[in-house]
């Protein structure tokens, strides 16, 4: 019995701007974006659940999340009038 390992191609249909950001942060944590999908799948069969809890929040809700995380490019205002304005509300 050989002991080559076997690969299989897994063609998946994304957002090219997804794509592009799942690079980018592979890339920064030092690997392609084929290893990233290999450790997430061989995450996944391991524990047999997804590696993270999926959630129903909105889009913007979890945008504001990831926001909130990184206070100093929030946009700041002298005054909740400034606010108002500046959210055209």
């Amino acid at each position: 019995m050989s002991t080559e390992k076997r690969e299989t191609r897994l063609s998946i249909r994304i957002d090219p701007a997804l794509k592009e950001a799942a690079q980018n942060v592979a890339n920064d944590k030092g690997m392609d974006l084929s290893t990233a999908v290999n450790m997430f799948l061989a995450k996944m069969v391991k524990d047999h659940a997804l590696p993270f809890t999926p959630t129903s929040l909105p889009a913007e809700t979890l945008q504001a999340f990831k926001e909130a995380k990184t206070p100093d490019k929030l946009e700041k205002y002298s005054t909740s009038d400034a606010m108002w304005t500046v959210l055209d509300v």
